[in-house]
């Protein structure tokens, strides 16, 4: 089950291995899913990592506020539009 929150500082998913996973199994590397707490957001965009914000609320709550330089992509629309998300750098959803 997954939790979507309307505070964007209640949680955020870090998801650096979903859309690099192939990529890195090639590799030898490993993939998982790190959740993250605000601050640590805040840390990470202070560092010159780039760095995907994927708010995946509904576009009524992403127009109520969202974290800065987030894009918005539905939790209903993230399986057909998972090719607009970078694969460079960390993706962050929440």
């Amino acid at each position: 089950m997954l939790r979507v929150f309307h505070r964007p500082s209640t949680f955020l998913v870090l998801i650096a291995l979903a859309l690099a996973a192939p990529a890195a199994a090639a590799a030898g590397g490993e993939e998982g899913i790190t959740f993250i707490g605000v601050d640590e957001l805040r840390v990470m965009q202070s560092t010159p990592r780039r760095i995907t914000i994927v708010d995946v609320r509904s576009a009524e709550e992403f127009r109520d506020g969202r974290i800065k330089a987030a894009v918005n992509v539905p939790l209903t629309e993230l399986e057909q539009r998972f090719k607009e998300i970078p694969r460079q750098g960390i993706v962050v959803l929440y």
